[in-house]
């Protein structure tokens, strides 16, 4: 393998990077917003479920990017011999 091969950043993988850290962070903005603002005039279970909708969303979002990226790139990497 030549060496610039081994250095050759894969196309798209920093936008996924990228978007994945602003997903992540986004979670937590709308967590932190939610609890402090919006938290109070739901009851236990309904800000448990809202919570858990986002979180949901939050890993919809990434996995589906991920997985498409893989699935497209996964092929050309294992065809390369990198493990």
């Amino acid at each position: 393998m030549n060496v610039n091969e081994d250095l050759e950043t894969p196309p798209g993988l920093i936008s996924k990077v990228v978007v994945s850290i602003i997903v992540f962070f986004g979670l937590l903005i709308f967590a932190i917003i939610y609890v402090a603002f919006f938290a109070s005039s739901f009851s236990l279970f309904q800000q448990i479920a809202v919570i858990l909708i986002a979180l949901l969303v939050a890993t919809t979002i990434l996995g589906v990017m991920w997985v498409s990226w893989g699935m497209k790139y996964g092929k050309e990497w294992k065809e390369k011999g990198c493990k």
